[in-house]
């Protein structure tokens, strides 16, 4: 396959990747949020260890997304992705401009910086501290600092960065599952 093609379709896949953390991210935030509103109102379901796994299934699936779109060393990163469309030294209006607004985003992202610490400490390996410490970090808490909107924002820029790259705009449908069907999945019993 050609570099321009693969460089198409790699950043295709980027968008949708994005949207699929997207939806992660929105079930998980409905479920914690049910979840409150439940204890509060001291309306707790049984322990449920599919539920259980489920729930940190999206925790794991949103780290291995974003650690995957922002890796600094992978080839399938959003960064390598910017490096090879440099190198093709293709000539689309506002390639640059988008290219420096990823580069820029990806310096000054609190999101990209908490992925890739919980990766450092958590994820990938554990981290001697870690281990050794009265105190475990619960893989769930990385989400406290994963913002909805933030990903949003991402999903813009890599969908100009495309547009600027290709010079037409990407077609995806997605739809985000409604809280009704997210508190009904998870909360049945």
């Amino acid at each position: 396959m050609e570099p321009i093609n693969w460089l198409a379709v790699h950043i295709n896949t980027l968008v949708i990747e994005l949207y699929q953390i997207r939806t992660a991210v929105h079930i998980f935030k409905v479920v914690d949020k049910e979840w409150d509103r439940r204890v509060k109102d001291k309306d707790v379901p049984e322990y449920s260890e599919v539920r259980t796994m489920l729930y940190e299934s999206l925790v794991y699936r949103t780290f291995l997304g974003l650690s995957k779109i922002f890796s600094n060393s992978r080839e399938q990163s959003l960064l390598k992705a910017t490096n090879h469309i440099e190198q093709l030294k293709l000539n689309g209006k506002g390639i640059q401009s988008a290219i420096s607004e990823i580069r820029e985003k990806l310096l000054t992202s609190q999101m990209v910086k908490t992925v890739h610490t919980y990766r450092d400490k958590f994820f990938a390996h554990l981290d001697k501290e870690n281990v050794l410490s009265y105190c475990r970090i619960d893989p769930t808490s990385l989400m406290t600092y994963i913002d909805i909107d933030e990903v949003d924002e991402w999903l813009c820029l890599v969908r100009n960065f495309y547009e600027a790259c290709f010079q037409e705009k990407l077609s995806y449908e997605h739809s985000t599952p409604s809280d009704e069907d997210i508190i009904y999945t998870f909360f049945w019993r």
